[in-house]
């Protein structure tokens, strides 16, 4: 189902996980979305403007990737 979207992966039956480098670690952030195709695609975009954003050196992560217990970073 996610062939084609790079970084972009279901999770379960109610969310969707994108994976990223930032500062040289390895981020996984999970989106509250079904992984239907059209969110799949939706994730994608996310993850290509965090990508760019970082690229950019823009990209701030959300504090709730430090302090949420279910946000795995490296």
């Amino acid at each position: 189902m996610s062939k084609g979207f790079e970084g972009v992966r279901p999770a379960s039956e109610s969310s969707i996980e994108i994976g990223f480098v930032f500062e040289g670690r390895q981020h996984v952030q999970r989106l509250r979305l079904k992984p239907t195709a059209a969110n799949l695609k939706k994730a994608a975009g996310q993850r290509a403007a965090i990508i760019e954003a970082i690229a950019r050196g823009e990209y701030r992560p959300p504090t709730c990737l430090k302090r949420n217990s279910r946000a795995r970073i490296g």
